[in-house]
């Protein structure tokens, strides 16, 4: 499992995780259709030694651009000034519009700035604007009803005042989202992994760990070394049964069984982790538990919490 970053590495690790996912950062944050070209950067030997952090080279839906997204995990009332800088040096050295975006996802509101302006004399003006986003304020059916399943990494971020009434509860419904995703596993995973890091901004690390331990092992049942075990012998012993009955037949009950049997030892374990011990008599019906009783129960695992809830699902 992940360790709690310290918040000012966030800014780093957002940068990090979304390095195949920029465009879709872009047309979510930016409402700005684009195509990377490439990665630009530019450096502040002089002035200071922070980086910016996601530099592109872009063709957008308006002509080229250099495309700076900046992220944020606390407020900076010196945003600005270090924006504007950002954005006069991209512009000398690569001759491009500058499209700029701050996105922030810290824990409370959002309170910078997303600007510069003041007017001195008749020729002195400036008037300076970036887009800036509070993506705590944005809800968790926003970021669903985009389709984009990379952007569910930052479910755990978004809905502020949700999130900080019931912060377990919320994160275990962003986990659920991702998990029904219609995705590949191991891209679940890759998701799974960055929401976990997100999620340390605001909850327990034990807490995190739990309902992340609880997820993987939901992962690992069709992939699982198990699982592949007894798939194949459940199919062999189809294929067995088949000479008598039609192969045909065997195969499809052989898969069937070898399919019931992951799912009542992946429930079990599931089950003892939450529990540590479970008496006897429930072990017993699990085991008598068909496969669509079985699938039930671990698509209810999160709602599971007694042994009286245990019960509404064994015979």
């Amino acid at each position: 499992m992940t360790e709690n970053l310290p918040r000012d590495r966030y800014d780093t690790t957002i940068k990090e995780l979304f390095g195949d996912g920029e465009e879709e950062l872009i047309s979510f944050f930016g409402h700005l259709k684009t195509k990377v070209i490439q990665h630009l950067n530019i450096e502040f030997a002089r002035v200071e030694k922070k980086r910016s952090d996601l530099i592109l080279e872009c063709r957008t839906e308006l002509g080229p651009a250099a495309v700076h997204l900046e992220f944020q995990s606390t407020n900076d009332s010196d945003i600005p000034f270090r924006m504007l800088r950002y954005a006069t040096e991209l512009q000398h050295k690569y001759r491009l519009p500058v499209y700029q975006i701050l996105i922030y996802f810290g824990e409370r509101e959002m309170t910078m700035a997303d600007g510069l302006v003041y007017s001195f004399g008749p020729q002195n003006h400036l008037d300076y604007r970036y887009r800036a986003v509070d993506l705590g304020s944005i809800t968790r059916e926003e970021i669903k009803k985009t389709n984009n399943y990379t952007l569910y990494a930052l479910l755990p971020l978004a809905d502020r005042p949700r999130r900080r009434q019931h912060p377990e509860a919320f994160l275990r419904e962003c986990v659920l989202d991702i998990l029904q995703a219609p995705v590949t596993t191991e891209e679940k995973r890759k998701t799974l992994l960055r929401a976990e890091i997100f999620a340390g901004l605001y909850l327990e690390e034990k807490i995190i760990e739990q309902i992340f331990q609880e997820v993987e092992t939901m992962l690992n049942i069709e992939e699982s070394a198990g699982y592949q075990r007894i798939f194949k012998k459940g199919v062999e012993k189809g294929i067995q049964q088949g000479i008598e009955i039609g192969i045909e037949k065997g195969i499809e009950k052989g898969m069937k069984k070898g399919r019931q049997e992951t799912l009542r030892e992946n429930v079990l374990k599931l089950l003892h982790k939450k529990f540590k011990k479970i008496p006897h008599p429930y072990v017993d019906k699990i085991k008598s538990l068909d496969e669509y009783a079985l699938g039930l129960i671990l698509d209810n695992i999160f709602e599971i919490s007694t042994l009286a809830d245990l019960e509404d699902y064994l015979p």
